[in-house]
């Protein structure tokens, strides 16, 4: 009570401050050097980085709402529909399937997608000056959540850097999780737009205390609603793993050159690159106290405690010509025809088991605009040598626009993948799992249709899963002999109506095999109100979010492997998840207060996403963003 109490002395205290700033500060707007609107908003505009492969970029405005304060988690999004173990910086999976793969060795595809960031998740700003912002959040039980981004021009020089950090103490035992997110973007260009390169750097690392879920779900579950007694204490109730850990540590390193080839009356005759790559991967599980419910009496190396190691590293140079011209817009001309092609070398050395191998591979991409209104996209490429001998990935996309400045298109997309599963699939050795598989190659297709306009979506999927690798609830890898359908509509509506606010996101899905387990229906609704007083310089906001989904057999989770693994014990779902907000904003400063699934005990305790792993009960944060635009 001490720390809360502390905490709004302080959030109190900052919005004293700022309200001073604000009576001190004349009723007009002041011009800053970069001859912007300062100091409360100045245009920020920020776009995806498309990393090795040059496309269009398209950029967007930084939302200087209060809409999304709260929303300080990536997981709490509306449009992140996603299985947790529980508490935030934890493993997750998406609830609505999809598949896609990228060109080249795969070790382990890591299960924290929005947090462990990839070079195609890196944001690029478009700044005057500089850009910056900070929030922290502070949640009960011992929850923080740090996040930094600044973005700075000067001469012919954008830098950007993110800072995310992730603490939890956990309500369960061994529950702790501890993660970091580090990224930074430096890019040059010449005066002429000649010579410019473009290096990047991640770091995702994450120390996890795994306890491997309830080792009795009905002991939870099926307590009588509003038994308090036994929610005050969640530490007694007993897990699976009682002294077992992670530790994860992943370094992403991307360093482009590129020269844009220009006569002296600066026509452009396309742009010649080279991209150097650099990834290294170890994943640590450790045990001291081994649970043989759990491990089934099977010990490689040790009955006394086990440490399993997943290491690798992988070299990429890639020599490609294009006429891309980096990081330009997307144009609006009514003609133009885009191409690009070129070579991917990849060295890949692991440990346990060893490998090492090189592998090359042929890639070519286009993009067409007819008559103003038909967008033609189109990629392919094939992979030589090693593990992913004879991989190859085929893209294709039409769209055509109803009403460009109205957002609204339609379009069709097919995505061909024959390509090998992940290294891990076929080659591991544990203390407690080993295995060396030959399987044939993954036939994956996936066909949409889908129609947007402004920022309303709607589309249809179609999945044609072939020879499809999964982990079954043996905890070994296993083959689908038969062919898996997945058929899937998506909805996402951002309802805006003067000061009422609200998003929608719906799916429906069926999976013909059991192989790929999703619910028949999983929605999030967010709803919010914001509205002004004291002269309009305070804004309050007061919103709320619902999340569903039907039962279905969601997969499990296997924290020694790192990976969600298929099962038909245990379903999940049918449970309806409430949070409710309310945001102060003043001027660049905001605060937030959360209450988190407000009515955990009203109707039972089967709220999990994941089997075996509770979602948090009645929570509670506090929370503070600072925008800096100058």
């Amino acid at each position: 009570m001490k720390r809360i109490l502390g905490l709004l002395w302080v959030l109190i205290l900052c919005t004293q401050i700022v309200f001073a700033q604000e009576e001190g500060k004349a009723s007009e707007h002041k011009i800053d050097s970069a001859m912007a609107i300062s100091p409360a908003y100045m245009p920020v505009y920020y776009a995806k980085l498309p990393g090795t492969f040059f496309m269009p970029m398209t950029y967007q405005a930084i939302d200087t709402t209060i809409f999304y304060t709260s929303e300080y988690d990536q997981l709490l999004k509306t449009a992140n529909l996603y299985q947790t173990l529980g508490i935030n910086g934890q493993a997750h999976q998406s609830m609505v399937y999809d598949y896609r793969n990228d060109i080249g060795f795969s070790m382990i595809t890591l299960p924290f997608p929005l947090y462990f960031k990839k070079q195609e998740d890196l944001k690029y700003y478009d700044v005057k000056t500089s850009y910056t912002e900070l929030a922290y959040t502070y949640g009960i039980t011992a929850e923080n959540n740090f996040h930094a981004t600044h973005a700075q021009k000067f001469n012919h020089v954008n830098f950007v850097g993110n800072l995310f950090g992730y603490s939890n103490k956990g309500y369960f035992l061994r529950q702790q999780t501890n993660m970091i997110s580090l990224d930074f973007i430096l890019h040059y260009q010449t005066k002429r737009d000649i010579y410019g390169f473009t290096c990047s750097y991640i770091l995702n690392q994450g120390k996890f205390n795994e306890n491997g879920g309830l080792s009795d779900y009905h002991t939870f579950a099926d307590r009588i609603a509003h038994d308090t007694n036994a929610v005050r204490d969640l530490g007694s109730f007993n897990v699976v793993f009682k002294d077992a850990a992670s530790q994860i540590n992943r370094h992403d390193v991307l360093f482009q050159q590129y020269v844009n080839i220009k006569d002296k009356k600066d026509h452009y005759y396309g742009t010649i690159s080279h991209s150097f790559q650099f990834n290294t991967l170890k994943s640590t599980f450790t045990d001291q106290n081994l649970n043989n419910d759990f491990y089934r009496d099977r010990y490689y190396l040790s009955t006394d405690s086990t440490k399993d190691t997943l290491q690798y590293y992988s070299i990429v140079n890639t020599l490609q010509w294009s006429n891309y011209e980096p990081l330009s817009r997307q144009s609006e001309k009514n003609y133009f025809f885009r191409i690009a092609g070129g070579i991917r070398h990849e060295f890949v050395n692991t440990k346990t088991p060893r490998y090492i191998g090189n592998t090359y591979s042929l890639f070519a991409r286009t993009q067409i605009r007819l008559f103003k209104v038909w967008d033609i996209y189109g990629s392919i490429a094939y992979t030589f040598n090693k593990y992913n001998q004879n991989d190859a990935i085929a893209n294709v996309a039409a769209t055509f626009a109803l009403k460009r400045n109205w957002k609204q298109f339609i379009g069709l997309s097919a995505d061909f993948y024959r390509v090998s599963p992940d290294f891990i699939y076929s080659y591991y050795l544990g203390n407690n799992n080993s295995w060396e598989c030959h399987w044939q190659k993954e036939n994956n297709l996936k066909l949409s249709a889908f129609y947007t306009i402004f920022d309303y979506k709607l589309r249809f999927n179609y999945f044609r899963l072939n020879k499809h690798v999964y982990f079954n609830d043996e905890f070994v890898p296993v083959q689908s002999e038969k062919s898996i359908s997945v058929v899937q509509l998506n909805l996402f509506a951002p309802v805006r109506i003067n000061n009422f606010k609200m998003d929608i996101n719906l799916s429906l899905q069926h999976s013909s095999k059991p192989y790929v387990s999703v619910p028949l229906f999983t929605g999030k609704l967010y709803a919010a109100y914001c509205f002004r007083i004291f002269k309009n310089k305070l804004k309050i906001h007061v919103g709320g979010d619902l999340m569903y989904n039907t039962l279905y057999y969601a997969d499990a989770y296997n924290p020694l492997l790192h990976q969600f693994y298929h099962q038909e014990k245990t379903k999940v779902g049918n449970y309806l998840y409430f949070d409710a907000n309310i945001t102060f904003q003043v001027q660049r400063i905001a605060f937030f207060f959360r209450a988190g699934n407000i009515i955990a005990g009203a109707f039972g305790y089967k709220y999990f996403t994941t089997p075996y792993y509770p979602m948090q009960g009645q929570n509670f944060e506090l929370g503070i963003t600072w925008k800096f635009y100058d």
